[in-house]
């Protein structure tokens, strides 16, 4: 009766331990994926790499990265993003570097007119929350950092106080200022 009980218990122990097993290769597995997932997405947002151009493979924490880059520059950028992602025990840079890889003009210019439209709705947001500017008179537009500011202001120093909160917002290249100045109606005497 003690042998049935002995191998019984050790039956339930080896199952307990060939599921915590499989578990943290699960675990190990989905962490893998997790850390592809966040290096693959990191460099989509970087304006400086082509994120088709470079392959990401993770096992164990060790990321490794293969393809092709433009330059020395990019191949240490890749490898400095995936070092700085949490979870990341050790990168092995396999990179090609060939200045002449193709950069993804289609995407970058996308990122500028997504940055554009940034720049825009924070200077919008801005002129609309100073009590001091009559936002809903001006029209702001971005061009590659550079704000177009258009429409009406009240005085100079409303237009001067505009430009100085374009310059104020961080992206921004330059401005182009297209204000004019509203003339005040005489008093009815």
């Amino acid at each position: 009766m003690k042998t049935s009980y002995l191998i019984i218990l050790t039956l339930i122990l080896s199952l307990i331990g060939y599921a915590a097993t499989a578990d943290e290769k699960e675990t190990e597995q989905t962490s893998d994926i997790w850390l592809k997932a966040k290096i693959v997405t990191t460099y989509a947002l970087s304006e400086h790499l082509n994120p088709f151009l470079i392959d990401v493979n993770v096992a164990s924490g060790v990321v490794t990265l293969t393809g092709t880059v433009e330059s020395d520059i990019e191949s240490d950028l890749a490898e400095e993003i995936a070092k700085g992602v949490k979870g990341v025990k050790e990168v092995d840079n396999k990179l090609d570097i060939n200045p002449e890889a193709k950069r993804d003009e289609e995407r970058s210019s996308f990122l500028h007119y997504v940055e554009d439209a940034n720049i825009t709705a924070r200077v919008k947001s801005k002129l609309l929350l100073n009590q001091n500017t009559h936002g809903l008179k001006m029209h702001v537009t971005t061009k590659n950092g550079v704000v177009f500011l258009e429409g009406k202001a009240g005085s100079d120093i409303e237009a001067d106080l505009a430009k100085q909160i374009v310059r104020n917002t961080k992206g921004i290249n330059d401005i182009e200022d297209n204000l004019t100045i509203m003339k005040k109606q005489p008093a009815d005497e």
